[in-house]
């Protein structure tokens, strides 16, 4: 008896991981990609500037907000006098790989769909070397038919999240770094 229960388990188990996994997947919104940020360190004579078209975005339906996740390692300097690492270095990309942007976007502003851009203070948390810092940004909504655009400018401090400068950055560096959302888009695939 004990044989025929063990194989009806074995034979049952791949099913249900199956299951499970593709319910997991269902429920789990999608990100979109290819969205682009301007990163810019300010320096006591000049001004570092580094972008990424990598940052991902999903809307998170039951805290109703936008989800941006850039990865450290994709900001790429705009000029060439700037040092590459330079970013990865000052964010601590070894250690923090990923900065974490949350801004608040009521359903009805998701399905609102061609209406014209609108520029509306938002509550925005920035997750920077495991701090979070919570701000009230001017975000401007760009709804279309399935997507958002949304554009957003962030005036930020390192000491605003504990966070330090590395030693070799220090004579270069003030502190203040500004961080540009510039016309990223969220798209509802699931009604594709």
């Amino acid at each position: 008896m004990t044989i025929k229960l063990r194989l009806l388990y074995l034979l049952l188990l791949p099913l249900f991981c199956f299951t499970t996994e593709a319910n997991a997947q269902r429920n789990r919104s999608p990100y979109t990609g290819s969205n682009r940020i301007l990163l810019t360190l300010d320096g006591s004579d000049a001004r570092y500037e580094f972008m990424s078209d990598q940052v991902l975005v999903r809307y998170n339906r039951e805290l109703q907000q936008l989800e941006c996740i850039l990865p450290v390692e994709t900001l790429l300097p705009l000029q060439d006098s700037i040092p590459r690492n330079m970013a990865y270095e000052v964010l601590y990309g070894a250690r923090y790989p990923q900065l974490f942007i949350t801004m608040a976007a009521p359903v009805q502003q998701i399905n609102a769909g061609n209406l014209s851009p609108e520029t509306v203070p938002r509550k925005v948390e920035v997750r920077l070397q495991n701090t979070t810092r919570n701000l009230q940004v001017p975000v401007t909504f760009s709804p279309e038919s399935t997507s958002l655009y949304f554009t957003a400018t962030l005036d930020l401090q390192m000491e605003d999240f504990q966070a330090s400068l590395p030693v070799a950055y220090l004579p270069l560096l003030t502190g203040r770094f500004t961080i540009t959302i510039d016309r990223a888009r969220w798209v509802e695939l699931t009604s594709r």
